[in-house]
């Protein structure tokens, strides 16, 4: 199931977020891929993984950064794991974060885009960790956000 969301929602707890460059300089990149990163609005999709998986949290300010040539926006959360209920036993940290992201250009269009992979992580008290899908997102300047949730 796919559900867009243009513009704002009810419910909307996040401010204006919008990334920074953390790593460019090193990679000597100068291209329309990183104004547009700068440009992305990630309060909607903070917003929306609130709202699809009931927690409350907030978000560290996305980090723009480039390796061998590719734009990468990463970002976490705060750590979770005192409201994954039973879980919270057994877990010493749990937190959102881009799994697998990138800003790219559509070969058809033209139009630039980031895609995401929201994952949430979790590590256990006694030691190992793991994660799963929970959000696929992606944006572009003429759709907006647009979410497909994970089991839906």
């Amino acid at each position: 199931m796919i559900i867009t969301r243009p513009g704002g929602y009810e419910g909307r707890k996040e401010t204006k977020m919008k990334a920074i460059i953390k790593n460019i300089a090193s990679e000597n990149i100068n291209d329309d891929r990183v104004s547009f990163a700068q440009t992305i609005d990630f309060s909607e999709l903070f917003d929306h993984i609130k709202v699809f998986t009931g927690v409350t949290c907030n978000f560290n300010q996305p980090e723009i950064s480039a390796i061998r040539g590719n734009i990468y926006i990463s970002f976490t959360s705060e750590n979770i794991a005192e409201q994954t209920g039973p879980f919270s036993a057994i877990f010493k940290n749990c937190y959102f974060y881009s799994f697998n992201n990138g800003v790219n250009r559509n070969r058809e269009t033209n139009e630039l885009g980031y895609w995401v992979s929201v994952d949430i992580m979790y590590e256990h008290k006694d030691g190992g960790s793991n994660g799963m899908d929970v959000i696929h997102a992606s944006y572009t300047e003429r759709t907006g956000w647009v979410f497909r949730d994970a089991g839906k």
